[in-house]
């Protein structure tokens, strides 16, 4: 579980660019359009939809919504994780730490502890214990 836990920035930060990129694929147009000289008389605009590159849109779509799927499960799997821990300051170093990216002088600050290393040892020690 300390492999995940030590994941769990990154992953935060991978799930935000998957949503920011299957966002940026839902939002493009499917549409075309050309214009055509129609003789001496002036021109035509056609317009249409290209199939080809919507099939490649929605395919890497899917490919990016399937692994987006994936982290979720990962961060759910986490959070689960953490939710069974009885002791709640072991709960609340956890999360800070992990979820909230903190560093150890954070978290002696908002947990007013004496010294940084009091949350580093309750947090070592429970993870290796687990």
């Amino acid at each position: 579980m300390k492999e995940k836990l030590i994941q769990y920035c990154d992953l935060k930060k991978e799930i935000e660019n998957l949503e920011k990129r299957i966002d940026k694929i839902r939002k493009q147009s499917d549409l075309i359009a050309d214009v055509v000289q129609n003789g001496f008389k002036g021109h035509t605009v056609i317009r249409g939809i290209d199939w080809n590159r919507q099939h490649k849109l929605n395919k890497l779509e899917a490919v990016l919504q399937e692994r987006y799927d994936k982290l979720l499960d990962m961060q759910t799997e986490i959070e689960e994780w953490i939710n069974t821990i009885d002791r709640s300051d072991i709960r609340q170093i956890i999360e800070r730490r992990y979820i909230d990216g903190m560093n150890w002088i954070q978290i002696q600050h908002t947990m007013n502890y004496d010294s940084e290393s009091t949350a580093r040892v309750k947090h070592d020690r429970f993870l290796e214990k687990n």
